[in-house]
């Protein structure tokens, strides 16, 4: 069977977003293999998301030059590629399988690419425009190019994302720094103190040492943007663990998955942490969750009271004893009634 290409958006969070339609695209062609295409940051999530075979990497925002271009599609003609799916709108990304020769080329055409996309879901001028605060989510805009713009049926729900680390894979991460698997751990997303999307640092502070006073661990997880509010965080938390270093993608989900709960703001990371179906406490803004948070039904939403203007998107009005008790019914609930984790 012709492979089927699938090119997905270049951030964390989007690409993961993408694999509700990878799944849709996996249940309609059982025997079509499925790659996909995206950036090097997000590549190496695909090796944990079931029914991708292999990732094709361009660079971040879609910006490499013409024989950056041409060289790619060159190499995906070889594959024989039956159809490629766009999940990104971008007239750059949209190229690349045009130059391939890819008989079948699907999407929106919100750059008006008519041509280089040529087949289009049903309904695609609505694509356009989208009004009012319930708008279409990225994650139900995928899943319609996946479905060629046919509505579910009233009783069937799009796939939620889903993320897969080995059991050895998180052992091995265990054995490397020196993690004691019994001791319960906390794991923290921050993003930047600066930005409206986090939660106020003395707060973090307070939730971590609650836990640490009952002898948790408390991991800071995160990337190089995150590294300025771990040192802050460590300064009044000389016990926490700092992975905010780590050089490597695939590691940081060792982490999550090794991790007891996660707490978080809105974020790539968040995205990850849900797909990968771990206990899950998220502090948004108002009215943000809906929008652009993950869709993973096991995950916990913390926002401002619906009193809270919408104008307002900051997540101070989120505060410590709504987000220990929702870790606590997180953890209490992913041990089951048996008061022991399942696997």
């Amino acid at each position: 069977m012709r492979p089927i290409l699938v090119f997905c958006l270049p951030a964390i969070g989007d690409f993961i977003r993408c694999h509700s339609a990878i799944q849709i695209l996996a249940e309609r062609f059982p025997e079509h293999p499925i790659d996909v295409v995206t950036s090097p940051l997000a590549a190496p999530l695909a090796r944990l998301m079931p029914h991708i075979r292999k990732a094709w990497i361009v660079e971040r925002h879609w910006n490499p030059g013409l024989g950056e271009r041409a060289r790619l599609a060159r190499e995906l003609r070889r594959e024989n590629y039956q159809a490629a799916y766009m999940l990104t709108s971008s007239t750059k990304a949209g190229l690349v399988p045009w130059l391939a020769g890819i008989p079948e080329r699907i999407g929106y055409p919100r750059e008006l690419q008519f041509g280089i996309v040529n087949r289009l879901p049903a309904g695609w001028p609505k694509s356009f425009v989208a009004f009012g605060p319930r708008k279409t989510r990225l994650f139900e805009q995928v899943c319609a190019i996946a479905m060629l713009g046919e509505r579910p049926a009233d009783n069937v729900r799009l796939p939620q994302p889903k993320m897969m680390v080995p059991s050895e894979e998180v052992s091995a991460w265990r054995i490397r720094h020196g993690i004691d698997a019994a001791r319960p751990a906390l794991a923290l997303y921050t993003s930047e103190f600066v930005n409206f999307r986090s939660w106020p640092a003395e707060r973090f502070i307070s939730v971590a040492k609650d836990h640490i006073r009952r002898g948790w661990s408390v991991w800071l997880v995160g990337g190089p943007r995150e590294r300025e509010a771990a040192a802050q965080l460590r300064i009044a938390l000389p016990e926490a663990v700092d992975f905010t270093s780590t050089p490597d993608i695939a590691d940081a989900m060792c982490q999550i998955a090794a991790s007891t709960v996660f707490l978080g703001v809105d974020g790539g990371i968040c995205h990850a942490a849900a797909a990968l179906g771990g206990p899950c406490v998220l502090i948004f803004g108002s009215n943000r969750a809906y929008e652009t948070g993950p869709v993973n039904d096991h995950v916990r939403f913390l926002e401002p009271p619906i009193s809270t203007p919408s104008w307002i998107k900051d997540t101070n009005g989120v505060s410590e004893e709504r987000v220990l008790a929702a870790l606590a019914e997180a953890v209490a609930q992913a041990r089951g009634p048996q008061g022991a984790r399942t696997a």
